[in-house]
Parts: C-alpha cells; sequence; structure tokens
C-alpha cells in the first residue's frame, strides 16, 4: 500500500510538469510583424539596478533600439540603486531614464522594493502606457522581444491583470546548476500553471521578480512593493498577495522570448537562495517542515520496496519536463536527487541567517524576520 501510495506521490509531479509543458502559454519574438501602436497597447520597461554596469551595458542597447518592425520604440526607465559602479552613467550614454533616490535606503525597506515603487510611480506620472513590465538587470531578452511582449498582451483574457513567468536558465560555472535546479523543479512540479491558463479557474499564488508585466491601473491600485516594503522574497509574496486580492495572475513559459543568467558560480547561487528561501514558508517550524518534505521527495523513493525504480523513473521524468519546459540542457536531471537535497540544506541554512537577525546583500543589511 505504502508503494502505491509513493508511486501516486512522484507521479504528482510528473503530471503537473507535464501539464506545464503542454499547456502553458508560450510567447514568442515577433520578428518583422507589425503591431498596433494604440496606447493600450504599448508598454514602458522598468528596471531596478545596483550596481550593474555591465548587465545594463549589454541589456539597454537592445531594449531602446526594439521599436523597429512596426512597433514603438518603448520608454526605458532605469533605477539607480546608490550604486558604486558606473551603472548611472551607462543609463545615461544609453538613452534610457535615469532614476536615482533622493536619500538613503529608508529603514524598513529593501532595496528591490524601493527601486520598483519608485519606477512605478515616474512611470505613472510620466508614461501613457496600459502596461508596465519590471524587468531584471541580468535578463537577456531575444531579437523582437518588446514585438513579442506586445502580441502576449494582445492574446491575454480579459480578466488577466498581472503575468509573470519563467525565462531559459543560463547556467554558472561547474556545479553551479545543482544549486539552483531546485528552485525551478520545485515550481514547476507543484504548480499547475498549464492547467490554470487552460480552465480559466483558480489562481498560480506565485509571481517570478524577473519578469513583472502589470496593468499600470491594476499596479497603481495595489501598490505591493509598499505593502511590502520590507519582505526580501517580495516576488512571490505578491503572487500571495495578488492571490488574497483576487487579482488574476498568468504564469507563461518565457523561454523563447528572453533567458536569465542569475549568479556565477555555486557559492554565489547558494547564498542568493539562503538569503530568499527562509521567507517561502515565513517560520522555523516551516522552513524545517518544508527541509524535511524535500529530503522526503528526494529520498523516499528507497521506501518503495521492489517499485522504487518506477518511483525514482517518475520523479526524474518530472525533472526532465520541466528541462523540456525551460528549454533547459537535461544533462543533470540523473542528479535530480541530490538537487532537490541541496534545497532542503540551503532552506535550513536560510532560516538559521535569518534566526541570526540580520540578511546581508549586495553590501546592505537587512532585518531578519525569524521567529
Amino acid at each position: 500500500m505504502f508503494a502505491i501510495f509513493l508511486e501516486c506521490f512522484y507521479g504528482t509531479f510528473s503530471a503537473i510538469t507535464c501539464v506545464n509543458l503542454l499547456l502553458m502559454r508560450r510567447p514568442r519574438p515577433s520578428e518583422g510583424s507589425t503591431v498596433s501602436e494604440e496606447p493600450n497597447q504599448r508598454v514602458c520597461i522598468l528596471i531596478p539596478a545596483r550596481n550593474e554596469e555591465r548587465n545594463l551595458a549589454r541589456l539597454l542597447p537592445g531594449l531602446l533600439g526594439s521599436g523597429s518592425h512596426g512597433t514603438s520604440r518603448p520608454k526605458v526607465y532605469v533605477f539607480d540603486d546608490e550604486s558604486s559602479d558606473g551603472t548611472a552613467q551607462v543609463i545615461r550614454n544609453s538613452g534610457a531614464i535615469l532614476l536615482q533616490p533622493r536619500e538613503s535606503l529608508p529603514d524598513g525597506w529593501t532595496g528591490k522594493n524601493r527601486a520598483c515603487h519608485e519606477l512605478a510611480r515616474a512611470a505613472a506620472e510620466d508614461a501613457n502606457a496600459e502596461w508596465i513590465l519590471f524587468l531584471d538587470a541580468d535578463v537577456y531578452p531575444e531579437p523582437g522581444f518588446v514585438a513579442g511582449i506586445e502580441s502576449l498582451i494582445q492574446s491575454l483574457p480579459r480578466q488577466t491583470s498581472v503575468v509573470s513567468g519563467f525565462p531559459r536558465i543560463i547556467p554558472g560555472e561547474g556545479i553551479e546548476p545543482l544549486f539552483l535546479g531546485w528552485v525551478g523543479w520545485v515550481l514547476l512540479a507543484t504548480n499547475p500553471y498549464g492547467l490554470v491558463t487552460a480552465s480559466g479557474k483558480g489562481h498560480n499564488r506565485f509571481t517570478n521578480g524577473q519578469f513583472g508585466l502589470w496593468r499600470m491601473q491594476t499596479y497603481t491600485d495595489l501598490w505591493p512593493n509598499e505593502l511590502l516594503k520590507g519582505r526580501i522574497l517580495e516576488d512571490v509574496l505578491i503572487g500571495r498577495l495578488c492571490a488574497d486580492k483576487g487579482i488574476g495572475v498568468e504564469v507563461v513559459n518565457l523561454s523563447r522570448v528572453m533567458a536569465v543568467k542569475m549568479y556565477d558560480n555555486w557559492r554565489q547561487t547558494l547564498d542568493g537562495m539562503s538569503k530568499n528561501s527562509y521567507e517561502i514558508t515565513g517560520s522555523t517550524v516551516g522552513s524545517i517542515g518544508l527541509a524535511a518534505l524535500l529530503a522526503f521527495v528526494a529520498w523516499g523513493w528507497l521506501l518503495a520496496g521492489s517499485a522504487k525504480y518506477i518511483c525514482l523513473a517518475l520523479l526524474l521524468l518530472s525533472g526532465l519536463f520541466a528541462c523540456f519546459t525551460v528549454r533547459a540542457k537535461p544533462y543533470g536531471v540523473i542528479l535530480l536527487p541530490i538537487a532537490i537535497t541541496i534545497g532542503g540544506f540551503t532552506i535550513l541554512r536560510s532560516m538559521a541567517w535569518h534566526k541570526k537577525g540580520a540578511v546581508t546583500w549586495k553590501g546592505r543589511q537587512y532585518p531578519g524576520h525569524g521567529s
């Protein structure tokens, strides 16, 4: 009986990832297409940046030159969050609209929440776009990206006010993918985004800070970054806030229109995810429970007796479907149990960071939220 339970348990992960592979909406770059220039179909782009000189020098020319192929050139706003490198000069040279803070980061705010809030305020006062698109500085849009996003907007159901999604991940060096792979797997194997898209029912309770597309009116009615101003994992929490407010969110497959390189090596990844992961549950008990659950997912198949290889195959199949969804190379799928184990360790490490009362990131120390 327990073996049957485990087969169903691991089979559920495979089913969910398969549904996401097949049913999630897939915007594509729109090369050579003509998109209407009516104001309610135009997008302005908002980028928070702290010490992103190199990434912005790569990113901004492509975005600001994407008004060809029949689409209007987008307005791009970049908030220079007290950078110590040449971020501000890169922004000026690119022709993007530079925003800078009038004061140091106020108590009770995280840097990214302040940056996104100020960007949205500026766009609401200055732009005529119906939609605002938040992008991280480390993303790699494909040619035709803006036209593809405008086409995506036209395809959305009327009730959809927020769109987020999964870009293709550019891996870091060496074993770095092992330290990040658990994140994508957890998100794609436990949330039926494709089913929500196909049925129009339910809520994903998730947004991804690398790409956040909002109706301007929806954002300014809610001001989510201000509501969550002191929280670190603000993007996931914004998804939960939208669900609580009854705001429709669609999660799409962005792998054909953009990629992202989050970290260069395994230590950066471990530290970056240790900064965030505690906020998945926001409590000590929840973090310990989630870490234990991930350990069970990683190795529970060993308890299935003669069915253990079936359970392992189902787990690895879910990893394979997740890789296919975001066009990732599936070479490391066989190591998925190790990656999930690393995920459990990362959550416990994140809990320890928060319990110490402070989290340090990009030269700033944020108060812990542990209890």
